[in-house]
């Protein structure tokens, strides 16, 4: 009988060579292994039959506990908290960081002083480099940093582009490596391809984190340890890759300047010393701040990369026309101001693969497909497009498409020229059918021509044609669709493309659920409204195994018994969002396994019925939250037809949400989720 600790794995032939060494003699020993990289883990696990135990950070309260101890025989003084916790955020929860900080504070002299523990924070690096106990740290980030390929390398640092506590989108992360060149096509595979591999391995390897998971189950953004993002400015600056500017430090970096990086600017120290910086071969200019603060792009000759998020009063015009003299440029990004002047002269940038635009006041931007560059890959804008869509071939995510009358709708018919469309929005307006307020089905439009309300019948055939390009677009994966169109409007569309992963249809409800959803194999995100759920819509559903979101909306009536969760039903399925006015939501054993939150959205004549709104909860073993949201009868109209605020609930409620708390927690397993019902 034995237990082995093995320390630090780092490759997989490691393990496979030692792995043999380990008798199964069914006496209980034991092997403790430790690594940096998922993949190791989960191999050491299947092997072994183990499982993976990912060491979390401590939490707040523990790490006080744990610096405090270090440094007050008592107390911490009231004046050290708020510096306190400023230190301890940097520590990230890490025991052998909080107890080096705060042996350093304890070796002090004046160990109350609130400039020296100032002084710590600001300069967080610089003091634990001095300190020898914490001399490998940099030995062990440098270990992981050096058995990063070159081009792994190259995207490592460039998270030092970002202010600390960024969180960092995937998707934008990923175009921006392409266009500064990082990544290129190899072996038949396309850069985007390529640099989401690279993103996954840096995950892998622990060299940054999850931030948040997107609703198909993917990662959506991630962030980078404190303690790692000022290791990598350090490396950054050492190579001159980065040169950075803040109120804090007005620079990290030599002024011979390749990529500028203006973060969280709140005076104009940092733009006066722009302007005396050589910034000719600059490649990126990244910007966080006031646009009062923004340098004149002009100086930046050969760009490929400028973004800009701009805060504060945002509702002033900018004439950003310089832009359009920055020939290599290839990644275009405003958010937060209202820019004018360059939108007519976008053709000159014949380089350009993003263009993404995020103001409250584009939605009444007119966008003249004539004058983008055939190059783009990445069209993000909402606005209305002019001309034909089908010309520009290379486009590889469109969004947010707005379709505001018959003209608009026009220039779609080439939509489904887009081979290579991956990402669609599209907004319809409902003026583009002329309901006057009344909306009508697909198919009672087409019966009663005659009917003033009906919708113009040249969008009716329009819309026809886009069901047909929906239908070509062989390569799609995300199709949102949102707007006032007619019920049913969808429910002829067919063949869908197969390689659809997520399913947004918002606005545009359905009679029924339309059968042709079971052709979606590798569908994992579904957002869908029903005026009635019947058996066999729930058994439609049912079928798609591969869902791990959904948000169903029923308007009118379910079955007599209720929407009943068949055993075995959505296998993957993680996260549920139910509407109806009196919900009736029964799960039978084996059903949703896996499913992790629950919400629930009913009125107040659920009361009537609270005993029923959920049933067969003890079969959810992996349920973590489940919410009932009731609202005023009203209000949840309101929200039905989109408008309103509703008046707040009475404090008679508060008898209601007792009575489904008590049905609900009548029903729970173990271990149990945490249960909230509030009346909205």
């Amino acid at each position: 009988r034995y237990l082995i600790v093995i320390d630090d794995i780092w490759t997989m032939e490691a393990w496979n060579a030692i792995k043999g060494c380990f008798l199964e003699n069914s006496l209980g020993s034991r092997v403790i292994t430790t690594t940096r990289f998922e993949d190791i883990a989960q191999a050491c696990c299947s092997s072994l039959h183990g499982l993976v135990y990912r060491i979390k950070p401590l939490n707040c309260i523990d790490s006080r506990r744990l610096f405090d101890r270090r440094i007050f025989p008592l107390n911490c003084p009231e004046q050290l908290k708020t510096v306190r916790g400023g230190i301890l955020k940097k520590c990230e929860g890490v025991p052998l960081v909080i107890i080096s900080v705060a042996s350093i504070l304890a070796c002090h002299e004046e160990v109350n002083s609130t400039e020296i523990w100032e002084k710590i924070h600001n300069h967080f690096v610089i003091y634990l480099e001095g300190h020898r106990a914490l001399g490998w740290i940099r030995h062990v980030l440098n270990l992981g940093y050096n058995d990063l390929c070159l081009d792994l390398k190259t995207c490592m640092l460039y998270f030092s582009i970002f202010a600390e506590d960024s969180e960092i989108m995937k998707d934008d992360l990923v175009k921006r490596w392409i266009a500064e060149g990082f990544v290129t096509e190899k072996h038949g595979r396309s850069p985007h391809d390529i640099a989401e591999s690279y993103f996954s391995e840096l995950i892998n390897r622990n060299m940054i984190q999850i931030a948040n998971i997107d609703d198909c189950g993917h990662v959506l953004s991630c962030r980078v340890h404190d303690i790692m993002l000022d290791f990598i400015i350090l490396k950054s600056t050492e190579e001159n890759f980065v040169t950075i500017m803040n109120d804090l430090h007005c620079t990290k970096g030599c002024l011979d300047v390749r990529r500028l990086s203006l973060q969280k600017i709140k005076n104009s120290r940092c733009n006066d010393l722009v302007e005396n910086i050589a910034l000719t071969q600059a490649r990126s200019f990244n910007f966080w701040g006031p646009a009062q603060s923004i340098p004149s792009v002009s100086k930046f000759q050969l760009l490929r990369v400028l973004h800009i998020v701009v805060s504060g009063d945002r509702d002033e015009n900018y004439d950003l026309s310089c832009i359009c003299n920055l020939f290599q440029l290839k990644y275009l990004r405003i958010v937060g101001i209202w820019c004018t002047g360059f939108l007519k002269q976008l053709r000159k940038l014949q380089h350009l693969q993003t263009l993404e635009i995020a103001h409250r006041r584009s939605e009444d931007v007119y966008l003249d497909i004539g004058e983008l560059p055939l190059t783009l890959l990445h069209l993000i804008v909402f606005a209305k497009l002019l001309g034909d869509i089908g010309r520009m071939r290379s486009l590889i995510c469109l969004a947010t498409l707005a379709i505001g009358d018959i003209k608009h709708m026009e220039g779609m018919k080439g939509l489904g020229n887009l081979a290579d469309l991956r990402e669609l929005r599209l907004y319809v307006s409902a003026s583009v059918w002329n309901t006057g307020g009344r909306q009508l089905s697909f198919r009672e439009s087409l019966a009663k021509p005659e009917h003033h309300y009906v919708p113009h019948l040249r969008g009716v055939a329009i819309c026809d044609s886009l069901l047909s390009s929906f239908s070509r677009l062989g390569s799609l994966e995300s199709l949102i669709i949102n707007g006032g169109l007619p019920v049913d409007v969808l429910i002829c569309w067919s063949p869908p493309p197969r390689r659809l992963r997520r399913l947004h249809v918002q606005d545009c409800p359905f009679s029924v659920v339309p059968y042709w959803i079971t052709q979606f194999a590798i569908l994992r995100s579904l957002e869908i409204e029903i005026l009635s759920m019947t058996r066999e819509g729930i058994h439609i559903l049912s079928q798609l195994v591969s869902l791990v979101n959904l948000r169903l909306f029923v308007r009118k009536s379910l079955p007599a018994e209720g929407v009943v969760i068949p055993g075995a039903a959505f296998p993957n399925l993680k996260g549920f969002f139910f509407r109806c006015k009196v919900p009736c939501l029964k799960f039978r054993a084996g059903a949703t396994p896996r499913l992790q939150n629950l919400t629930v959205e009913c009125h107040t004549r659920a009361v009537q019925r609270a005993d029923t709104v959920l049933e067969g909860i003890e079969h959810l073993g992996s349920l973590m939250t489940c919410k009932v949201n009731i609202y005023h009868h009203d209000f949840f109209m309101a929200t039905q037809t989109g408008g309103g605020d509703g008046p707040r609930p009475p404090s008679i409620w508060q008898a209601l949400e007792d009575e489904v708390l008590k049905a609900i927690n009548k029903n729970l397993g173990y271990p149990e989720p945490e249960v909230l019902v509030q009346c909205l």
